[in-house]
């Protein structure tokens, strides 16, 4: 994992949504923990997956603009559970400090399909109006993933959605950028498509301009985190792009700007 730390770990302290009066300036060593945590929440979702299930967002609707008012719903579907599976829902925003549970007593219908039963006392719904199924809805910023994990007795599934995703894309490889604080101080920044255990070298234009190298998976993918150096603003664009002979995706996105 790359990060690219600011100067001032105070600047980080508050950016992580971390400092309160009494606290005591972040320490150097403690920045990379945080760091990792949040990169590992929004991984731990994505791949929190039981062998043998799947599970699929499909999108139902979309309304509202990009970076305003935009508001997208989906209908989620679970394969491979038992019919008689209930979850209890799991989100966590980027915004919250811990994960909330919303919604419990949630099956499984046709096709796969989450919805609120309202037939026994354990399931959600009305029963007046049964096999209700479920419309999860986001109001996303850009770049901003919705985390979603349905907790059942002895196994747990996870998806992870980026309604209004910051992405690019050259011939074959792909580059995204996720938001993972509520101003994009923090990204993490993944791509596919590139040489299998090899180095990727990539640019970040911001503030300040950094080369760097990041070493693919066996897959070909590369994943990194990224902070955005302020200097003496207190918001900003980051620029991230590949330089390889294969392809050379490139993005950007503003931080500190909810």
């Amino acid at each position: 994992m790359t990060c690219r730390i600011p100067v001032s770990a105070v600047w980080i302290l508050l950016l992580l949504g971390s400092a309160t009066p009494q606290q005591s300036p972040l320490k150097p060593s403690d920045v990379a923990p945080l760091v990792e945590r949040l990169m590992d929440i929004e991984v731990g979702f994505a791949q929190m997956v039981p062998a043998g299930m799947s599970i699929v967002a499909k999108e139902i609707s979309r309304t509202g603009k990009s970076g305003d008012d935009l508001e997208v719903q989906y209908h989620i579907f679970v394969k491979g559970p038992p019919a008689d599976t209930m979850f209890q829902e799991i989100q966590w925003p980027v915004n919250h400090d811990k994960p909330s549970s919303p919604l419990a007593g949630i099956s499984v219908g046709k096709d796969g399909i989450l919805m609120c039963a309202g037939r026994t006392p354990q399931q959600c719904g009305d029963p007046k109006k049964p096999d209700d199924p479920i419309e999860f809805i986001t109001r996303p910023r850009k770049g901003e993933p919705t985390r979603l994990a349905f907790i059942a007795q002895d196994f747990k599934i996870g998806t992870v959605i980026v309604p209004d995703p910051i992405e690019a894309s050259d011939r074959g490889c792909t580059l995204n950028a996720v938001r993972l604080t509520s101003k994009f101080e923090l990204a993490f920044i993944s791509g596919s498509g590139y040489q299998p255990n090899a180095d990727v070298h990539y640019r970040v234009s911001g503030e300040k301009t950094t080369d760097a190298v990041i070493v693919s998976d066996k897959s070909g993918t590369i994943r990194f985190s990224m902070i955005a150096y302020p200097g003496n603003k207190s918001k900003g664009t980051e620029t991230v792009k590949v330089m390889e002979s294969k392809c050379s995706p490139e993005l950007s996105y503003e931080w500190g700007i909810i």
